[in-house]
């Protein structure tokens, strides 16, 4: 309760200081927020139990933590727009006291933790088993909740507020029976209307009230009202009293008084009255009347009538009170808003407006903090795909709680209104925690995942258990706060433990254990938009087919070459349409299939027969059983006369023959099925026994980069370099080859497998695997992708230290932070290179080792390079280290890896030449961003440059070659390549 405590003192202090007081009423609604505040140390607490280090626990949530509670404080500090007092009042208190209650959770709290300085094993308790579980495995589940969040939505829009605070009240069924009785019998049950007379003095307020009675006398008259009620016969303005006053004396005349009393004084005597009789008459009727002082009446003001009377120093305001049915009110009010003078109040109206302004304020904040969320976690998470998966169950969460509320009769009011900040909150925060933790384990392995959701699991419990209490109290706001906060919490909890963890396995997980690249926002559409397009451009062809084919209305020769000719070129627009790669179509000969031949081709992708086809419309493609019986396809390349290799190529040597006559060539994959990674598998015999059989030419065309842009097995569509290169026919007499297809099949394989591998070499140059390299690290950082991005940039894709490293052998990579070059390197020499990475910063080895793309051949080892053991290779890269060691480390570290090197190696070293005084300065620049203000890199030393003239001394005493390459111009990192001799000395 540290937190709470000290949350609470912080918001008080600070209100102190910026307002100097707050209403009772925000304070008391603002202790709703220690849910939230309890909720940080929780968090703390949990994690450090299953950390088992105060660093690492203070590591590890200084991020979600402090983003979460950015996220919330701006939501409450957001109330600060309402145009209640109230609820601006409630902003501030809840703002500040969360900001406190994180502050003290990240800086003070930890140093009341205590963990056992001796290891222990983390026991799991019954909250930690139940966290472990992974429900977003569970189909059912997800597809329940999915089912779910269809129908409360269709509920939500039903959600009502409650306008009227009487129906926030409690009374028991007798009370309520009492009360209907008594307001038949008093007429209460009427409704009561206040007209309010408005002056400057009371003198003016009377006059005001007074002109009104009349207009009350007629409402009588029509019956829109049954009485009114004020003081206008009893407490009379000045003026008033003056008017009448004068009325009185210019009707009693003094000789109508005398012939008044002397007509009293007949009767009086006829009916045996005495002259005293009348004397008090007569005192009354000649009496001198003047106003009456209002000190005067003080005494019956007070007792009587103050409740119709407010006087303040400059205002005075009278009060009439008005009952009226129900059904007249609309039309009491509309007549007498007309009057000048009078003011409208109905006590109900006031009581519904300040409710509708209250869910006004509700409804635009709500969209305010949503913004802001979004927008939050857009920064945080660097990604908009990270942000929608944290963010959706956010939404889908409020959707079940306004469908759920919907379904069991329960209108926000007021009251109930303040406890969705309460789980807004907790769903922000327990959203954050997951995302966090799953990145993490994404990113570097790092198992934080369970504990974050154990804490929140901890954290909902409490929080029913403290809320849901309220469910047994019988005032009906107090069971609106219960059902609210325990159906949210339940809601947001489930949302956060199993539908984000969904997604994320969904777009990210689950598609890297099968080494394909994670989904983006981008990447998705893109892929389907293309497959509609292909089905599209397939029912095209197969309507066209019916007509040009089936129907013969071309004539049957003209009929195949029409549509033979539209089959090309349409799927040389699916092909184009779905990549956004480039298209090199390599044929240096010219080939154009005038003479009918056999083509061979590798297969690696579906997109080869979209490529084949679109190469000429001479060609006839033989094509595997699910390609031929496709419902979407299948027609229109029947029509096309391709042929399904199920059959057999020996049996359909003749068929095939028919097609040959005809001017068609035959394309064949010889591989039979298709190889997306080298190396390319064994070549059946069929097409060389077909090309012996039809003494055809053989054409082979070798196809690059099908097999990366659409992986078999996978859906999503990658950008990258395709290539289609056409080799010299090979004529059926040509036996350099061999002279029966057996022979001519081993010996044109090995031919076309060359120059495939010749190929590859030219193709994939390190810059054709940036792309796959940056899926590597999608989604772990956004920092890290920015940094990738420029890295690349800067580094020229690695180009130089490819060409400069053997094509194969064992690399050893010096300060490899996160893996980057090694990655490129051992891609372009086509997975021939054996590459060993040392780095100081754990996180960056964690990192590099977590990519989905590794394999066995890379080696990512945490370890100083001071003292680290090396082995023997054939090269050795020192990159950008050597200054964050000590001037005798640094030829420590030159020696042992000019040892370690193999007769023949090369040692790479690059770093700032202190020689070179003025390029320096930009060196000295770049190092205090990336060690300093961006800590991209992590030192413990001061900073110490070596000199160009110590490597050279050191390649002299070593007898190794030097070649010094500086192609920088604002800084002095410089290039020493090394090479030591075949022979050892």
């Amino acid at each position: 309760m540290v937190p709470v405590v000290y949350g609470v003192s912080f918001a008080l202090a600070c209100i102190y200081f910026v307002k100097g007081s707050i209403s009772v009423i925000a304070l008391g609604t603002g202790s709703i927020v220690l849910g939230i505040a309890v909720n940080y140390s929780l968090h703390v607490f949990n994690h450090a139990r299953h950390a088992k280090s105060i660093l690492q626990t203070i590591k590890d949530l200084a991020a979600p933590l402090t983003i979460g509670s950015f996220t919330t404080i701006a939501g409450f500090f957001a109330l600060r727009y309402a145009a209640s007092d109230m609820l601006k009042d409630l902003g501030l208190f809840a703002g500040f006291s969360l900001i406190g209650a994180a502050l003290c959770s990240l800086i003070f709290l930890p140093h009341f933790i205590g963990i056992p300085e001796k290891e222990t094993e983390h026991k799991n308790n019954i909250i930690d088993k139940i966290a472990s579980v992974r429900f977003e495995s569970n189909k059912w589940a997800v597809w329940i909740i999915l089912i779910l969040s269809v129908v409360f939505f269709l509920y939500a829009q039903k959600v009502q507020f409650e306008p009227d605070m009487t129906q926030l009240n409690f009374m028991s069924s007798e009370i309520t029976r009492a009360e209907q009785k008594m307001n038949d019998i008093s007429g209460a049950a009427l409704r009561s209307l206040y007209i309010v007379s408005e002056g400057n003095t009371l003198d003016e307020a009377l006059r005001k009230s007074e002109k009104l009675q009349n207009d009350f006398e007629e409402l009588k008259t029509q019956k829109l009202i049954t009485s009114a009620a004020g003081i206008s016969t009893l407490f009379l303005s000045d003026s008033l009293q003056e008017t009448r006053i004068r009325q009185w004396n210019e009707y009693w005349q003094p000789i109508k008084k005398q012939k008044m009393l002397q007509s009293l004084s007949k009767q009086a005597s006829t009916l045996g009255f005495s002259n005293n009789a009348i004397q008090n008459f007569n005192h009354f009727l000649n009496k001198n009347y003047t106003t009456v002082d209002k000190k005067s009446l003080e005494n019956i003001r007070v007792n009587y009538l103050d409740d119709f009377i407010t006087e303040g120093k400059n205002n005075v305001t009278v009060v009439n009170v008005l009952k009226i049915p129900e059904a007249n009110r609309q039309k009491v009010i509309e007549t007498l808003e007309k009057k000048d003078g009078a003011v409208v109040l109905d006590r109900q109206y006031l009581t519904q407006r300040l409710t509708r302004m209250v869910n006004d304020d509700f409804n635009r904040i709500a969209w305010i903090v949503s913004i802001l969320v979004a927008v939050v976690l857009l920064i945080t998470f660097g990604r908009i795909e990270l942000m929608l998966m944290a963010f959706i169950p956010m939404l889908l969460s409020w959707i079940w709680i306004l469908g759920i509320m919907a379904i069991a009769g329960i209108k926000f009011n007021i009251v109930n209104i303040i406890v969705s900040t309460l789980i807004f909150g907790l769903g922000d925060d327990y959203s954050l925690f997951v995302m966090d933790g799953l990145i993490n384990e994404y990113k570097t392995g790092k198992k934080n995942l369970a504990s974050y959701k154990s804490s929140i699991l901890l954290s909902a419990i409490t929080t029913i258990a403290g809320l849901g209490v309220l469910i047994f109290a019988k005032h009906p706001a107090l069971k609106s706060i219960a059902f609210i906060s325990v159906t949210g919490v339940l809601c947001v909890v489930l949302m956060s433990q199993i539908l984000i963890p969904f997604f994320f396995s969904l777009v990210i997980k689950n598609r890297v254990k099968k080494q394909f690249h994670p989904w983006t926002i981008l990447s998705w559409p893109h892929s389907v938009i293309s497959f509609l397009y292909f089905g599209f451009a397939s029912i095209l062809l197969t309507f066209i087919g019916f007509f040009v084919i089936k129907l013969n209305l071309l004539g049957k020769e003209k009929g195949k070459r029409v549509y033979h000719y539209l089959l090309s070129k349409l799927c040389g627009s699916v092909l184009y349409l779905m990549g956004r790669f480039k298209k090199n179509i390599v044929n240096p000969l010219k080939e154009s299939f005038d003479k009918p031949a056999v083509v061979i081709a590798n297969h690696q992708s579906f997109l080869d027969i979209l490529t084949m086809a679109m190469l000429s419309p001479k060609l006839i493609l033989l094509t595997n059983k699910w390609v031929w019986n496709s419902p979407v396809f299948g027609w229109a390349i029947k029509m096309a006369d391709f042929y399904p290799v199920i059959n057999g190529i020996e049996n359909s040597v003749d068929l095939l023959k028919t097609q040959t006559d005809k001017g068609y060539s035959i394309v064949v994959f010889p591989e039979g099925t298709r190889s997306s990674i080298a190396p390319m598998k064994r070549f059946h015999k069929g097409a060389f026994y077909l090309a012996e059989k039809l003494q055809l030419d053989i054409v082979p065309v070798l196809l690059h980069g099908l097999g990366y842009t659409m992986t078999k097995g996978e859906f999503l569509l990658k950008n990258g370099e395709v290539t289609a290169k056409y080799l010299p026919r090979i004529e059926p007499d040509d036996t350099s080859f061999g002279s029966d297809y057996q022979s001519r099949t081993k010996n044109i394989s090995k031919h076309f497998k060359h120059q495939h591998e010749q190929l590859r070499q030219e193709q994939e140059q390190p810059k054709y695997f940036a792309e796959h390299l940056f899926f590597n690290y999608i989604y772990k950082s956004p920092v890290l992708e920015w940094y990738l991005k420029l890295k690349l940039r800067i580094e020229k894709y690695y180009q130089p230290f490819h060409d400069l490293l053997p094509r194969d052998g064992k690399l050893l990579d010096i300060g490899c932070g996160y893996g980057f070059m090694a990655y490129i390197l051992y891609w372009a020499s086509q997975n021939k290179r054996q590459i060993t990475g040392i780095d100081y910063d754990e996180e960056k080895i964690e990192t590099a080792n977590h990519c989905f793309s590794k394999t066995g051949d890379l080696q990512f080892v945490h370890a100083d390079i001071a003292h680290f053991e090396l082995e023997k290779y054939n090269g050795i890269t020192i990159m950008d280290v050597l200054h964050y060691l000590k001037h005798e480390e640094q030829t420590n570290v030159i020696e042992k890896a000019i040892d370690a090197l193999l007769p023949g190696g090369i040692l790479i070293i690059r770093d700032g030449d202190a020689d070179m005084k003025q390029k320096h300065k930009g060196t000295k620049l770049t190092e205090l961003f990336s060690t300093k203000i961006f800590s991209f890199n992590k030192t413990v030393n001061d900073l110490n440059f070596l000199s160009g003239q110590l490597i050279e001394s050191l390649a002299i005493n070593h007898k190794l070659s030097l070649e010094r390459i500086d192609d920088t111009r604002f800084t002095s990192n410089v290039i020493w390549v090394m090479r030591k001799g075949n022979q050892t000395s």
